[in-house]
């Protein structure tokens, strides 16, 4: 049974790998095409692109390991199915049921393995991928000068060349035409021959030096103040702030950023904040009802004038000043409900993420029980056949926890049901399936009944 539970382990570690390489490479082939251009206008070193896309591994490989089991099991199964080696198996007295234990305590300890990262690793590397892409976002494109083309993106500053030659760090450059509107009263205009340019990152300046050139300069309060000035030789430095990449430190943390650790502290101490809301909100009602209707006499009076010889005493506010006051308790009732929704709806949230660090990788062991019994009968162990019915069945899968999600961040059902129902779900369809395998019956009734009839067939008339 060794040799069979090892041999069986080792039909799937390669097309677990080779699954898991795959799923990864097209996740990260997404990321390319939406992301890498708009990455790249950004001017950044390769290092922080490479960092960028490390950073995005982590949910990557927590959303690709449950896939890699299926299309693994799938594939592994379907070899074994296909060379009739189940059929062989099954002659020498060996179960299905034994065939997909050793498999079964693999996925099971991946699943370990994977709650611990996905509690651990997944939200540190979430938090550092959010403050990066923010960092990158804020950060200006690079400057981009193309020969004949009017350069706008400087701030006050319109610059247009004719001829670049770029040499390392710095372009030389012919025919130079500067709009300078850094001064909110002066307008000037440079012309040189020739010039270079070159941007110094740390100062976030654009450093340019023009030769054989002229200024015109006019003021624009008194337009008959016009200057012309020639220069052989002329610095100008442009400040463009925002082109470096500044990186950003925030101890702010999002909910898949948290541990599960960190969210159930966050959900106990806003289950504290309803608590005492609940309480104040009840004294606030209580003493509101106790000073207008704990004597009938009282709701009788109520705006009505001190008449007679009643002492002044007992004289009740205008019937305006009720209503004022009964309008305050609404806008605090209001409020405080408003309070209360919001943390109720922020706990739902937080719980979600709480049960999904322990649902997706349960589905390792839930894919198992599926993804057997789906390679026995198909009897094919092709990339191809695998990796459709693992994509059916993990679109279905993802589709139920999306749905699941969306209906417990509405409060409409428990954060359990909706990051667990998937699971379960496939769960019961793969036990099925597995029944189904185990007595080659068409369903688990079928099963019983068969059993229940040959019992009632055996015995004596």
């Amino acid at each position: 049974m060794r040799i069979l539970s090892r041999y069986v382990l080792k039909e799937h570690f390669g097309p677990f790998v080779f699954s898991m390489c795959v799923i990864t490479l097209l996740f990260i082939l997404n990321l390319v095409f939406r992301d890498l251009s708009r990455i790249l206008s950004k001017g950044l070193s390769l290092a922080t692109v490479v960092e960028f896309f490390f950073l995005q591994l982590a949910w990557i490989i927590a959303l690709a390991a449950p896939m890699s089991v299926l299309v693994a099991t799938v594939m592994a199964f379907g070899r074994l199915s296909g060379d009739q080696e189940i059929t062989a198996m099954k002659a020498s007295g060996v179960s299905v049921l034994t065939m997909i234990k050793p498999v079964l305590l693999a996925s099971i300890l991946l699943a370990a393995m994977m709650i611990w990262f996905n509690d651990h690793v997944l939200p540190d590397f979430n938090h550092r991928a959010r403050l990066l892409t923010a960092d990158i976002y804020r950060k200006k494109p690079t400057i981009r000068l193309e020969a004949g083309v009017i350069y706008r993106d400087l701030p006050d500053f319109t610059l247009r060349v004719q001829n670049i030659v770029q040499k390392g760090d710095t372009a030389f450059v012919d025919s130079v035409f500067i709009d300078d509107n850094s001064a909110a009263d002066v307008s000037k205009i440079i012309f040189a021959k020739r010039g270079s340019i070159f941007f110094n990152q740390q100062a976030e300046m654009l450093l340019l030096t023009l030769y054989d050139g002229e200024m015109h300069e006019l003021d624009l309060k008194k337009l008959e103040q016009y200057r012309k000035l020639s220069f052989p030789k002329q610095n100008l430095a442009v400040s463009v702030p925002g082109m470096a990449l500044e990186r950003s430190d925030s101890q702010a943390r999002g909910d898949r950023e948290k541990s599960s650790a960190m969210m159930l502290a966050e959900i106990n101490t806003n289950e504290q904040d309803i608590e005492r809301n609940r309480r104040e909100l009840t004294q606030q009602i209580g003493d509101h009802f106790h000073r207008y209707f704990s004597k009938p006499e009282t709701f009788a009076r109520l705006g009505r004038p001190t008449v007679g010889d009643e002492p002044p005493t007992q004289a009740l506010p205008p019937l305006s000043g009720v209503l004022a006051d009964h309008l305050r308790l609404q806008q605090q009732i209001d409020g405080r409900l408003s309070t209360l929704h919001h943390l109720q709806r922020k706990n739902s949230s937080l719980m979600v993420e709480v049960q999904k660090k322990y649902s997706i990788p349960v589905a390792c062991i839930i894919f198992v029980l599926i993804g057997a019994p789906l390679g026995i009968m198909a009897r094919r162990g092709s990339l191809a056949m695998a990796g459709g019915i693992s994509f059916a069945f993990f679109l279905l899968y993802w589709t139920t926890l999306i749905g699941g999600e969306e209906l417990a961040d509405k409060q409409l059902i428990t954060p359990f049901a909706a990051m667990w129902t998937a699971n379960i779900l496939v769960g019961i369809a793969g036990l099925y399936l597995v029944f189904h395998s185990t007595y080659e019956a068409t369903s688990i009734l079928s099963v019983r009944f068969k059993k229940l009839f040959k019992r009632w067939t055996r015995r004596p008339a």
